[in-house]
């Protein structure tokens, strides 16, 4: 028997048939999960489990002792409209410039800007659904930035400097944007142990785009295990919330640099051959990837010792 833990699921669940109504179900080695979200624009996600479960894109099981914590992470629904070409045109006053904006759908993917002389290509990853843009004109010129939604679910933002020619300055993928006199703030669902929210905000100075600020809000409250509490630690270490961090640390561990003490790993390695709390990096160098290993030692829910092995 297995005991399966829904991580803040926002759906209905049912289990071989049966509706789950707690956060929590008991189940054999093999079982079927159904996920029908609240959200009608997400398609409904079917786990069937032979034996050991399997991670995939919409289902993730993370493991710890003989239980599971399950993530839900539905897929949008194609977009039932057909692929149109947007269109629209800016004209700044102060030096007749004509910035033409067109949203090319043909397989390509890809937002066009363009003025009388010269015409700039940005590609993104999925079909664009709507596009915008704003120019703001700045000492040196005029600053372009275009926000487009797209069929991802995502929103892609660019900023270009333009005075002679196009200079792109920002070009990202987030969650959720908002633009307002001192620059852009980015929201990213981090997707992580605590569901996370990072909240970043972006400040044209001095010819580029700095991050001035950046702080995280949980998006769940569940109270996890000791043995959840490393994954905790290193993922807030990866994503730079100092805060977690600290928080995850006892007393005697306050002045630990965790940054120099893992170092720089690419991933956290999550395979067949669980042990609680021990923990292996992937590192990569040069052209080869090697791993570590870690072993932690909890009191009080907080991490009091820890030991590369």
């Amino acid at each position: 028997m297995a005991r399966l833990y829904f991580d803040n699921p926002h759906g209905i669940i049912f289990v071989d048939g049966i509706k789950i109504s707690s956060s929590y179900a008991m189940t054999e080695k093999s079982f079927c999960i159904q996920y029908f979200p609240f959200n009608a624009s997400f398609q409904p996600v079917t786990c069937a489990v032979d034996g050991k479960p399997k991670c995939s894109s919409e289902t993730i099981f993370i493991r710890h002792g003989s239980d599971y914590i399950v993530k839900f992470y539905p897929i949008k629904k194609p977009a039932r409209e057909q692929c149109e070409e947007y269109l629209r045109e800016i004209y700044e006053s102060q030096n007749c410039v004509s910035h033409c904006l067109s949203c090319k759908c043909d397989g390509t993917y890809k937002i066009v800007v363009e003025t009388e002389n010269e015409i700039v290509y940005l590609d993104v990853d999925s079909r664009v659904i709507s596009v915008a843009f704003k120019v703001t004109s700045i000492r040196d010129g005029q600053l372009i930035a275009v926000f487009a939604k797209l069929d991802s679910g995502k929103t892609y933002a660019a900023v270009m400097h333009y005075k002679d020619d196009y200079a792109l300055l920002l070009s990202l993928y987030c969650d959720e944007l908002t633009c307002d006199e001192e620059g852009l703030i980015v929201c990213d669902f981090l997707n992580d142990t605590l569901a996370r929210k990072c909240v970043r905000r972006l400040t044209y100075k001095e010819n580029c785009f700095c991050e001035v600020s950046r702080h995280f809000e949980k998006m769940c409250s569940h109270v996890y295990p000791d043995e959840i509490l490393p994954y905790v630690l290193l993922e807030s270490l990866v994503c730079g919330d100092v805060d977690q961090v600290r928080e995850c640390l006892g007393y005697h561990l306050r002045d630990l640099d965790c940054k120099t003490f893992f170092g720089d790993f690419i991933a956290i390695y999550d395979g067949p051959d669980y042990a609680p709390y021990r923990i292996t990096l992937i590192y990569a160098e040069e052209n080869e990837l090697f791993t570590k290993t870690y072993s932690f030692a909890i009191s009080q829910g907080k991490i009091v010792k820890v030991n590369c092995l």
